[in-house]
Parts: structure tokens; C-alpha cells; sequence
């Protein structure tokens, strides 16, 4: 039996809780059919929301359900503490909301499903709105977010993953780094603002995440690809660096998340970041620039230099290439043999 996750379980209890004050006297087993869970699973849902309720865990804190009804096997809610109303969003919250499905809808533009289900929810919420129209009809006329990835692109991989076949990316680092590779994938994951593959990468050996927006070329290859166990990556596994910045670096603390952000008394900064990757790390660096004193790990930080040397020197032979030709100027005052003598 598939373990719902805890998330789903909350959503359940939470809705429990509205069911059960809607369905006085309502017999557990009711209460199961109802949500399609055992009755042992209702008895350990209601046993838990016993123990719920608002800070501070006194009794009438808590929410209370009535005991001989219990024992007769029957559910009536004698104290909900308010947790049996339903969630109501602010015109505000609604706004936010409809804002971000409309960011969605224009990522998700090329995958059908995600657009039918996207646009439904974007309806119901613009309809939630009921006597401020102006507020809809603003967010109707809001641009779109960020552009997403190109429609081929979201097409070759899709058609890859439905197929079971071997992808060849052609791929643009967050550094401005291309490279082609072949991979294997394995899922389509979305943060909201990217849509972002993760595959395995034959180059490399190891598991790889690739934003679809980076992606300049997929083509689906006649390759299967093979079966690979996705790991997922523990909390506090991903790479992390140690940043010491100048007091000018302060925007870095504020632009990015860290795990620990210390102002020294000279006024220098120590931040700790946690990065998706290597990768992802040395970019941030190479972004900090002249506001970085130092960098932790060494071996970081030796990847840095080495990148930000190349890029100089990339730099410089283009200045050499674009730079004019000397103009050297004749001295129409002498002739072949020399100057003339007195």
C-alpha cells in the first residue's frame, strides 16, 4: 500500500474536521468511506486532532470531540477552535494567487493538461473575486512571467520521458558554459518560476538537473533509456560555501538564502550558502565578484579562479581581434639613404 505523504494527510484532517461539524453524529465508518480510508485510519486521524489545537496545549486549547459518542463509534465535534472554518483569502491573496497561475500558465504554455487545469483554477479564483472586478480584469491584463522554455524543446522532452528513449541536450550553464551531452531522463520538476529536467548524464555518470529555458536544443534519440534509481538528495547533503564578503556584499545576504549569515566587527560579512550544485556555487561567486575577500571550500574556490581566468582571457583576445591597427606615420623629410648631411 502506497504511504500518503504528510501533506495529504493534513489536507485530510483539516477536512475532517469541516465534514464531521457539517455531519453531526456521522459513524467512523461513514467518516472512511467518506475520504476512501480505513476506519483505523479515521480512528488515528480523530485521535490526533485530539491532541490539536492553539498554542499553549491547555485543555481549552484543544480540540474536543464528545467522548461517549466516540465509544459508541459515532464522531460529534464539541470544540473545533475555529479549525472547521473554511480558508477564506483576502482580495489581496486572491490577486497574488492568480498573479502566480497566470506566471504558470505562460510556462506551462506548451503542455495542454497542465493549461486545461491551470486555466480552470485561475476561473474559479478570478470568480472568488465576486464584486471586484477591476481587481480580475487587472490581473487578466498582467504580463506574463518569465519566458519558458522553448516549445520544441518541452515537446522532445516529454516525448522522450512517455517513450521510455535517450535525450541529446544541447545546454547553456548558468556561466555561460555550453555543452551537448546525452541523458537519460528521469522527471519534470517546476519551483513555480522554471520548469527544470533531471536526468541522468552519460558524460558525467551521475545525476544532473538541466533548466528547460537553458535548453537550446533536444532531440529524442532511437536509444532507450535505461532504468536509473532517483535519488533523492537529503536535507543538508548539497554542496554549501563559506563567503567572506566585503561590506558592500551585503546584497548577496539579502538576494540569496543562507544557513548562516555573521557581521564580523571590521564590518566584513560571513555568509553560508547552500547551492543546488557545484555549479550553481561557482556561478554565485563569479556574480559576487570584487565584493568576495574569500571562499571556502579551497577547492571551490580554485574552480572559480580557474573559470574567471579563462573568461578574462576569452575576454581579451576578443579586445585583441576588435582592436585597430597601429597607424605608423612616415617622416617625409628623409629619403632612402638616410638623412642628409650638412
Amino acid at each position: 500500500m502506497t504511504r500518503q505523504s504528510a501533506t495529504g494527510r493534513l489536507v485530510r484532517l483539516l477536512a475532517l474536521l469541516t465534514w464531521v461539524a457539517d455531519h453531526d453524529g456521522v459513524t467512523v465508518q461513514e467518516a472512511a468511506s467518506h475520504f476512501q480510508v480505513s476506519p483505523a485510519t479515521i480512528r488515528r486521524d480523530v485521535e490526533t486532532l485530539w491532541l490539536s489545537g492553539l498554542p499553549g496545549g491547555m485543555p481549552d486549547d484543544l480540540v474536543d470531540f464528545d467522548a461517549t459518542a466516540w465509544e459508541a463509534g459515532r464522531l460529534r465535534l464539541t470544540d473545533s477552535q475555529g479549525l472547521d472554518h473554511p480558508v477564506r483569502l483576502t482580495p489581496q491573496e486572491t490577486v497574488s494567487l492568480l498573479l502566480s497561475l497566470r506566471v504558470l500558465e505562460d510556462l506551462l504554455a506548451s503542455d495542454p493538461h497542465a493549461g486545461t487545469v491551470i486555466t480552470r483554477t485561475r476561473q474559479a479564483l478570478a470568480g472568488a473575486l465576486g464584486a471586484d472586478p477591476h481587481a480580475a480584469g487587472a490581473v487578466a491584463g498582467a504580463p506574463g512571467g518569465p519566458g519558458g522554455p522553448d516549445p520544441a524543446v518541452l515537446a522532445a522532452v516529454r516525448q522522450a520521458m512517455d517513450g521510455g528513449r535517450r535525450l541529446h541536450l544541447a545546454y547553456v550553464s548558468a556561466t555561460d558554459r555550453r555543452t551537448e551531452r546525452d541523458v537519460d531522463p528521469l522527471e519534470l520538476v517546476s519551483n513555480g518560476s522554471h520548469l527544470t529536467l533531471r536526468a541522468w548524464c552519460l558524460d558525467s555518470g551521475a545525476e544532473r538537473s538541466f533548466r528547460l529555458d537553458r535548453v537550446l536544443a533536444a532531440r529524442v534519440l532511437g536509444e532507450r533509456s535505461r532504468p536509473h534509481r532517483l535519488r533523492r538528495r537529503p536535507a543538508g547533503a548539497r554542496p554549501t560555501a563559506t563567503l567572506h564578503l566585503r561590506p558592500t556584499g551585503r546584497w548577496l545576504t539579502e538576494q540569496v538564502p543562507t544557513l548562516r549569515t555573521t557581521t564580523n566587527p571590521d564590518g566584513t560579512i560571513t555568509a553560508v550558502v547552500e547551492g543546488r550544485d557545484e555549479e550553481w556555487l561557482v556561478g554565485l561567486v563569479l556574480s559576487a565578484g570584487r565584493h568576495v575577500l574569500d571562499v571556502q571550500p579551497l577547492d571551490l574556490a580554485h574552480v572559480t579562479v580557474r573559470r574567471a581566468r579563462a573568461a578574462l582571457a576569452a575576454d581579451q583576445a576578443v579586445y585583441q581581434d576588435l582592436a585597430p591597427t597601429p597607424v605608423v606615420e612616415q617622416d617625409v623629410g628623409r629619403d632612402e639613404a638616410g638623412p642628409r648631411g650638412r
